[in-house]
């Protein structure tokens, strides 16, 4: 239907050679080949970037240790990059820009075998790149990683923001319910208790908003073994984060990982508390969203013309909410 003959999942290095040696030879391709794990590149295994990387993303390892059920990277073996390697990407990316996206499930963890941050790692790897670079970006980080290690994050963001005033990253909110979070992601609170859960939002989001991070942040509807009252929890979670700069986005479940053989949710499935939650993220987003334009686009007359243009269509979005009869 969309002339694609083979879909790989998973790390390629080790496999894209004979699927592409066997699409030249017009042999019969698998319709879809997840990679093993014995096929998953070693860090030796894995090149460098030849060319400059979209929006200067600069991959810093691969994998992760948290097994949520949900997700696919946590099938996958943690391997952390040495700097020399960073570095490398990083100049090859200095042909088109001087800033860097460091890449990782979760940058906090760089260096570190488990849940636990690397004081000395991460610090050091965030001192080599702002020598090298004009600005910095996380794709991802979690929230426990942060919560666990206050003073870190702060000396990290320090750094970072000799430079800039904020920087962003993709972050998992996923739920706010505690017995949810026990169901499909077990160890998404480590090192604190997954009981903890609903805290731990509340602590990571605070010191992100502290220091300048602003997260967007994803949220799962929808999933396999949610319940009304784990959406209750959520939607009161969502009350907590009303005065954090943030995006909130909620997601409908796309069954991955250990949940592959699930069925999708679709809004046909939709019931008044997912009505509600999604209602509660649009409110928080379009409340936010002036402020993320000023802190984002530069204070030059052409920054000064795009903020005019974004704010006007953020008016427009909301005027258009409130004509069908959704108060904003």
């Amino acid at each position: 239907k969309y002339g694609i003959d083979c879909i790989i999942e998973g790390e390629g290095e080790k496999v894209i050679g004979k699927i592409v040696r066997a699409a030249l030879n017009d042999e019969n391709l698998p319709e879809y080949y997840e990679v093993p794990p014995e096929e998953v590149p070693s860090l030796e295994e894995i090149p460098g970037i030849i060319a400059p990387s979209i929006n200067e993303l600069v991959e810093i390892g691969r994998g992760c240790c948290r097994g949520c059920r949900f997700c696919n990277v946590t099938l996958r073996p943690l391997r952390w990059y040495p700097y020399e390697k960073i570095l490398k990407e990083i100049e090859v990316n200095r042909k088109t820009g001087n800033g860097v996206c460091l890449h990782a499930e979760d940058v906090m963890l760089y260096g570190s075998r488990n849940t636990t941050p690397d004081a000395e790692k991460l610090t050091r790897l965030h001192e080599i790149v702002s020598d090298k670079c004009d600005g910095i970006g996380w794709s991802h980080c979690s929230l426990a990683a942060v919560a666990s290690s206050p003073k870190l994050f702060s000396q990290v963001a320090e750094i970072i923001l000799q430079k800039q005033s904020w920087w962003g990253a993709e972050v998992g909110i996923e739920t706010g319910s505690a017995e949810l979070a026990k169901k499909i992601m077990p160890a998404k609170a480590h090192p604190f208790k997954v009981e903890e859960w609903p805290e731990v939002i509340r602590t990571g989001m605070g010191l992100m908003h502290d220091n300048m991070l602003v997260p967007a942040c994803t949220l799962i509807v929808g999933g396999p073994e949610e319940t009304e009252d784990d959406l209750i929890k959520t939607i009161e979670m969502m009350d907590d984060l009303r005065d954090i700069r943030s995006l909130i986005v909620p997601l409908f479940f796309v069954p991955m990982g250990r949940f592959r053989d699930e069925e999708w949710f679709d809004e046909t499935e939709m019931n008044s508390l997912h009505q509600e939650l999604l209602l509660m993220c649009l409110r928080h987003d379009l409340y936010w969203a002036d402020s993320l334009i000023d802190l984002s686009i530069g204070r030059d007359w052409p920054g000064k013309l795009r903020s005019s243009f974004y704010k006007l269509f953020v008016e427009l979005v909301k005027r258009r909410i409130e004509r069908e009869g959704v108060e904003i």
